[in-house]
């Protein structure tokens, strides 16, 4: 491993959980007035340690935790009183925020003149709910109040060539899913990818106007007037023209390529809609794209749309390695704080798995370094609480040679015959 670049990523962990920097956090969020024993600092470094690196069960765990890793005797009443407060989750918001601002390395390119490499950013929104206490149902209801009469969701905003999210946004589960999609004048020049709860016609043309792209699967019940219409191979379907998509007999074999019109806020949104039978779901599903058909056929849009699995797997991650769960409190506070500390949990953790690939050259697996975090994290985080100097950068250079030879994707060649790299897209093993 290069000693320079160890250097450098050791030095962006350091400045993503500077002491000064938290504690001044936890100031301006009004989480902290004065300096205690348990200080802002203490408090993340603790939830780092326990949700990125074991099994957290109780609010208890969290107290020995931090017991044991200052090497304190504090009481379990004052520790919780740290996390009931009602800014204890402004705080864990903010610091979440920050953590994915900073820990953010590019692993992925694009060949050039390859598939997407038109794209300064390839974008994936998607949500993920999960039940609370019920308790809670006036705070955060949810959708389906006689299974999960509360309940929460996570709006996730990834970056695909950085692996790593942009924006997350916390909602009750009844809350609009539009209302989290990122701002259109963003996207110039990006292509966006969302599942059906996210279609809006008035957001398509939003992103149209600034020059975004995008593939959104389209909900049912549709009608819009089909201006041309194409199979799979290309071949005109000249019956489709002129028509509303409702009047349509489509075989449910191959797939059928067309071109619609929508009137929206008194302006026409013109774009392609992508018809193929669903024979699991026995229904026809819809997505809508303005990709060139020149250059993205029909198969090809489909096949991108599968890479919005991507954020599908993280959202395993946060639930199964990040201890993102309802916990046994009725605090709105503490869930949502916790809530943010599990996010933060898994983007330290990706920050490792990324920087083991960039620093050693190694096609690493995310969600390995997830599983095993428990064998070289709380050495990473007690060499940066001691201080003690050349400590934390020694213990993180072990830990990411650990990684390089412990957390490797297993099969890199499926993974370009049929995962995520077979649209052209391929690891960089350097500092970009």
């Amino acid at each position: 491993m290069e000693q320079n670049k160890v250097n450098m990523f050791a030095a962006k962990f350091k400045k993503a959980f500077s002491e000064a920097v938290l504690n001044e956090l936890g100031k301006a969020t009004r989480y902290c007035h004065r300096v205690r024993q348990l200080t802002p600092y203490r408090m993340v470094m603790t939830l780092m340690a326990l949700f990125a690196g074991t099994r957290v069960e109780s609010l208890a765990d969290l107290q020995r935790g931090f017991n044991a890793l200052f090497g304190y005797a504090m009481d379990y009443k004052p520790f919780y009183d740290q996390l009931a407060k009602r800014e204890f989750a402004t705080f864990m918001r903010e610091t979440a925020r920050r953590l994915l601002e900073t820990l953010v390395i590019r692993v992925l390119g694009v060949a050039p003149g390859g598939a997407f490499s038109e794209f300064r950013r390839i974008v994936i929104q998607d949500g993920s709910s999960f039940a609370i206490k019920d308790a809670l149902k006036e705070v955060f209801p949810g959708r389906f109040k006689k299974v999960k009469p509360a309940a929460v969701e996570l709006h996730a905003t990834l970056d695909l060539l950085e692996e790593s999210l942009s924006k997350v946004t916390l909602t009750a589960d009844t809350a609009s899913e539009r209302a989290a999609l990122p701002k259109a004048s963003s996207l110039g020049g990006c292509l966006l990818m969302a599942d059906r709860g996210y279609f809006d016609r008035d957001y398509l043309l939003e992103l149209t106007k600034a020059g975004a792209s995008f593939v959104i699967r389209a909900q049912k019940g549709l009608n819009p007037k089909v201006l041309e219409a194409f199979d799979a191979q290309g071949r005109r379907i000249p019956k489709f023209v002129g028509k509303p998509l409702k009047t349509l007999r489509i075989a449910k074999r191959g797939a059928v390529d067309l071109r619609v019109r929508w009137k929206v806020q008194d302006q026409s949104l013109e774009c392609r809609l992508i018809v193929t039978w669903n024979a699991s779901t026995r229904e026809f599903q819809y997505l809508a794209t303005n990709l060139p058909p020149e250059r993205y056929s029909v198969y090809e849009v489909a096949k991108a749309y599968r890479l919005r699995w991507q954020v599908e797997l993280l959202f395993k991650e946060w639930k199964s390695y990040a201890n993102l769960h309802a916990f046994d409190t009725q605090n709105p506070a503490i869930v949502e704080g916790l809530i943010w500390a599990a996010i933060s949990a898994a983007a330290l953790k990706r920050f490792l798995a990324h920087t083991a690939q960039v620093v050693a050259g190694v096609e690493t697996s995310t969600r390995k370094v997830a599983m095993c975090a428990v064998h070289f994290l709380h050495d990473i985080l007690r060499a940066l609480i001691s201080e003690i100097k050349n400590r934390f950068v020694d213990t993180f250079a072990c830990a990411i040679d650990y990684l390089a030879g412990n957390a490797r994707r297993a099969h890199p060649k499926r993974d370009r015959e049929r995962g995520r790299l077979q649209f052209g897209l391929e690891p960089i093993f350097a500092n970009p």
